[in-house]
Order: C-alpha cells, then structure tokens, then sequence
C-alpha cells in the first residue's frame, strides 16, 4: 500500500545524540522511517544491546507498519514478541497484516485477542469489524464476476509503486515512485510523481510511458492521484509538503492548475483543503461541478473518510460535506470515483471486505444508498482500490495483490474489460416541459423554442413546444455525454439549463420483463422562462429585483443570485440600447457607514459577475445605498427588514 506514503507527515531533522536508540529515535519521531529501520537493525544485530533488542524489533515493524508496509513489519512483530516484548496494539497490527496475506484464522484469533485484552477503544471496535469481517469472507469469495477480464501491464509496470489512475485525452495519468532521484526517507523508495501512459486502445497493453510535466512535478514533492475536468482546462491533485518544519503545510493537500496557452498553470492550493489534516484522492464529476475527495479532517466516522465539495459560480470549491454513515465507516474510505452511469466507486478497510482496501459500488435507488462490494476477481486479500472507467465497459485499477513469485505487496495497475453480455438495447431520448414564471406561480408555456446543444455549442436539434408546453426530441441521446438546452420565446428571458445523462442510465433489472428487443427510454428536463422586465424597466425607470440575495455579512454572489442575474445578462444582450445601474440596499441593522461600505462591494460584486459573462462594463454602474432608501420605515419584523434588503435596477440611458 505505497501510495499511502501520502500519509507521512516529515518533520524537521533533530540533529544526532550520542545514544544508537536514541538516533534511531529521533529517526522515527520525524517520520524518516527508512534510516530508523537501519538504526534499529544495527541495535538488534548487536550483542551489546541485548536489554534494547525486543523494543528494536518492534519499533522496525511500526517503521514498516507506519510506511505502509505491513507485509514487511509482520516478522518483526513477531520477533519482537518472542523476545519478551509486550504491546497489545501490535497483536492488531500483526493481525491486520495477516488478513491481508489471507491468513484469516490466524487473525481472527488475534482479532478476537485484542478485542478482549486490548486497551485503544478504538482499536477494539476496529478488531470487532475485522471478525465480522472474516465471517462473511468465505460468502464474499464466492461473488466472482466470471466475465470481468484483467491484466497488468509490463511496459506500463515497473519495480516500484504504480498507482491512482486517470484517463485524460485518452491516455492514462498515474503515480509512480519510479525514477525519482531523490530519496524520500519515509520509505525509501523515490518521491512520487505524475506519470501519462499512452496506449493502443485496440492492445491496452502496447504503450509508452512519459513524464506527466515539470511544473506539475516537483521532485522534492509527492504528487499524486490527478483528476481531470471532461474538457480538460483544470486538474486537480494531491501534493504532501517538503518535510520542512518551517512550512505552513504539515501534511497532505489538494492542488489545482488550468490548462492556458497550451502549459498546465502554477499551481495553487484549494482554500478548504487544511493544511493540518490529509487531503487527498481527488475525483471530479463527470460535469466538474462536484469535486469528491478523502480527508482524516476532525468531524468524520472513521480514520479517512470521503468527502464532497460543489464548484461556486465564480470559480471557487464550497465548504465539503461529509458523505455520510453510508458511505464512511469506522476505518478507512477512500479513493472515490463517479462514473458515467452516476454510480460511486470507493475503497475501504471498514465495510465487510476480503482483507485491505476493497473496491465498493454506491448506487442510489429510490433515495436510498446501496454499497455493493465488487468481489472477485476486483478485490483480493491485499489492497485493491483507485477504480476508474475510461469507456462503460473498459478501466483501470491499482492493486497490491502479489503477482507469480512476487510476495513484496508492491502496488501495480490493472486494466478490466467487462465483457457482460448486453441483454436489452435501450434507446435514450429527452424531452420535457417549458414553463412560464411569474412571481411565484408557474404554467405551462406554448411556443418555446427549445434546442439540444453540445457542450461546444453545435446544435444537435430545434423543436417547438405545443400548447401544452411539451416537447420532444427525436434524436437519441449518448449515454455519459452532456448537453445544454436553451430555450426563447419573444417577450421571456432565454433560459440555459445544463443536462447530464451520467446518472440517467436504466438499470437492466428495471426492463428484463418488457416485451421489446430494443427499449426506447424518454428521459425527462424542464425548462423556466421569466417574463421579460424590459416594457416595465422602460415604464418606470426602476425594478426591484428580491431575488439576488447574499449570505449574511457576505458579499460574494451565491448560485441562487447568478441565476437572476443572468437575466440581467441576456436583458442587456436583447437590449443593447441601454445602460443600468444595478443599486444594492441593506436593512438598518449595523452601522450606516458599515452598511454603506457592504451594499457597494454587494453591488460591484453583482456588476462584475455581469461583465465576466461579456457585457461592457460602460453599460453597468454599481451602486451601494447601504440603509438610506427603505422601503418600510422603522422596520421592525423579519419580513419588513427582508423587504429593504433588495436589489434594484435603474435605467440609465436608453439611446
């Protein structure tokens, strides 16, 4: 499990003492592992230390425990044990090393040990899952999936540790430790680094491997686990800190950089991501609106858990939201993926698994989260986790799972085919309703025409809405990709409504008793108009617009406001012939210079989105009034002071 050498966090380097244990010590409290291990080796190889050897051998196996190299720690436990040493959290440790050899009475008797014996709450609820664990091992073995096929790479695999792949353009982004240059002391092995794998879809296994870029690299870092945007402008990944006491990172996090001018940016840390916890196993949404990743941040239900964050308007990552009980467990979840089909892909320690990292499959049904384990042959005794798509039917993933005579536990790539018969064609089409909005009330709209555009803006197909409001497309859909609808009608504002199909795929199960070979499946969108505020903005000068509403003590545009703003936008692109000034007004609650200062950064703010989104900037002002123009007086209810908190729009000129 090498890639977890994210997981380190190096301290400074305390300089030498005279005592061998002492050095060794201070190896292993800064997390240089590596060098601890050999001092610990020379102490226990020596006669002259007899009294030290027991703590000697144990400390080399939490060296390789702490290093993620459980494998190489389990015969140190042991000598530590027949040399008289006593620790009870090794008996778990010890255990969980076996589980992951398949080994499994052997650990269950330890597991059951430790659970009676033990001291680390914790750990103890921990060695209670592992025996409920390795009770359902034997059912869990028998789901194979026979006709999943796989294979590990030659050309794509080397002598250390390859893991975390993505499909970009393409081609395969992975982590490796390969032909690193410099020494990471946590384990020995190089610092991790981005890695493109370009290959002959039609033989996954003919390829070449090269260095991802030297910007996104930094060979004093580890960088890893890279998830990109469908349409390729932003990357986002994990990057650990230099070991540097002086530095403000101590630990693992997340990573942005754009793609401009052809070259990947510098990149910057995203604002949630805490210097102070692991921030890492970044996966985005198939629309890139939604950002997945795992954190050990305080707050959560186990050691890691996943974690959610949804894009802002303006470019920046929300405040993530814990997945829930459902998803996280008591031990470890990590390295989620959504795929097309909207299902989730996560591993973890903590849910019944076959020992390790297990792939999981997260559906939701009816509302209801299902967790499916994926079984053999995705998921071993060791660890198996990463899993991507690059087609439905086509992937990779990352496993330790020894390979021939190989017994190191090494982490290598591997490619699945799924090669499931396909029983029912399912044709895919969209329509829908346009409705018209008036304040609060909304009525079927006739006469709106309705296009089905590419992300690139080429028009798939036009269709009018009939007295009802319904419309219908004739083209069939592709499945994974997305669309835009845009629908206009004289007199309404445009309305631009983003549709993914990446979570509408029909499961089989719901479609095996319909009577047709190839099933035609309507998916279902809708689409809101707005009643044009031109003739009254002309009319009286003035409009009130209640809808663009900020955080409290906040100045920064929420989704909600960008919608009715958008209006806004396409007024102005329908009307080129005016100015308007855009006033932001407060209620009477703080300060009148506070309020004054508040309602124009709330205006400007307003007024900068508009322009990012192409408008003159000569054709909009912005305008705080803090309290100064109530519309009640002496409010005093919530709603009377909701009711001065608006936003208006002024006509300036009009030529």
């Amino acid at each position: 499990m090498k890639r977890l050498l994210l997981f380190i966090s190096i301290a400074s380097i305390i300089a030498s003492c005279s005592s061998p244990l002492s050095v060794a010590e201070k190896h292993f409290e800064t997390g240089e592992y590596q060098p601890a291990i050999k001092k610990y080796e020379a102490i226990a190889e020596n006669n002259k230390y007899a009294k030290e050897k027991p703590e000697a051998y144990y400390k080399i196996a939490e060296a390789y425990r702490l290093s993620n190299r459980i494998s190489e720690a389990l015969p140190y436990y042991k000598k530590a044990k027949d040399n008289g040493y006593e620790n009870m959290d090794m008996y778990f440790y010890y255990a969980y090393g076996l589980e992951l050899q398949g080994d499994y009475e052997k650990a269950r008797k330890l597991f059951n040990r430790y659970a009676k014996e033990g001291s680390d709450r914790q750990l103890i609820r921990r060695a209670k899952d592992e025996i409920k664990q390795i009770d359902l091992v034997d059912s869990l073995s028998k789901v194979v999936d026979p006709f999943i096929d796989i294979s590990l790479c030659e050309v794509l695999s080397s002598n250390k540790s390859d893991y975390s792949p993505a499909f970009f353009n393409g081609d395969l982004i992975f982590t490796s430790t390969r032909d690193s240059e410099a020494v990471y002391q946590g384990t020995g092995e190089g610092y991790a680094n981005l890695y493109r794998y370009t290959f002959d879809k039609a033989d996954s296994c003919n390829g070449q491997v090269t260095f991802f870029d030297s910007l996104i690299n930094n060979p004093n870092f580890h960088e890893a686990s890279a998830t990109f945007s469908r349409d390729g402008k932003f990357m986002i990944f994990a990057r650990s800190n230099t070991g540097h006491h002086k530095e403000d990172y101590k630990e693992v996090d997340l990573f942005e950089s754009r793609f401009e001018d052809g070259k990947w940016s510098e990149p910057t840390i995203l604002k949630f991501s805490n210097p102070q916890s692991w921030d890492a196993c970044p996966a985005l949404s198939v629309n890139g609106k939604t950002l997945y990743f795992a954190s050990n941040r305080k707050g959560g239900y186990g050691g890691i858990d996943i974690y959610r964050s949804q894009r802002n308007v303006n470019g920046t990552w929300g405040k993530p939201r814990n997945m829930g009980p459902k998803i996280n467990s008591r031990g470890n979840d990590m390295f989620p993926y959504v795929a097309a089909t909207g299902k989730m892909y996560f591993a973890s320690d903590g849910h019944p698994g076959l020992g390790g990292l297990d792939l999981f499959e997260a559906s939701r049904k009816s509302k209801k989260i299902k967790i499916k384990n994926m079984g053999k042959p995705f998921n071993s005794s060791a660890d198996d986790f990463g899993l991507v798509f690059l087609e439905k039917r086509f992937g990779a993933f990352t496993s330790s799972r020894q390979v021939g005579d190989d017994k190191s536990n090494q982490d290598h790539i591997y490619f699945f085919s799924d090669k499931t018969p396909i029983n029912k064609p399912v044709n895919y089409f969209l329509a829908g309703n346009s409705i018209g909005v008036k304040d609060t009330s909304e009525v079927p709209l006739a006469g709106v025409d309705v296009m089905l555009l590419k992300p690139d803006g080429s028009l798939v197909e036009k269709v009018l809405s009939d007295d009802k409001g319904r419309y219908e497309f004739k083209t069939q859909l592709v499945m994974g990709d997305d669309y835009i609808l845009i629908a206009q009608k004289e007199k309404y504002f445009q309305d631009s409504v983003y549709y993914t199909t990446a979570d509408k795929e029909i499961d089989q199960e719901d479609i095996k008793d319909r009577p047709e070979k190839i099933v035609d499946w309507v998916l279902e969108s809708e689409v809101d108009l707005t009643k044009d505020f031109y003739d009254e903005l002309i009319e009286e000068g003035e409009i009130t617009l209640n809808n663009i509403l900020y955080d409290f003590d906040d100045y920064r545009i929420r989704i909600d406001a960008a919608r009715e703003l958008d209006k806004l936008v396409t007024l102005l692109e329908q009307h080129p012939n005016i100015s308007i000034e855009l006033g932001s007004h407060t209620d009477d609650r703080g300060s009148e210079k506070y309020n004054i200062k508040l309602s124009q950064k709330r205006a400007e703010s307003a007024v900068n989105y508009i322009i990012s989104r192409g408008i003159e900037k000569d054709r909009i002002e912005a305008k705080g009034y803090g309290e100064l123009l109530p519309v009640v007086f002496n409010a005093e209810t919530e709603e009377e002071h909701q009711v001065n908190r608006r936003t208006t729009v002024t006509l300036l000129d009009e030529i």
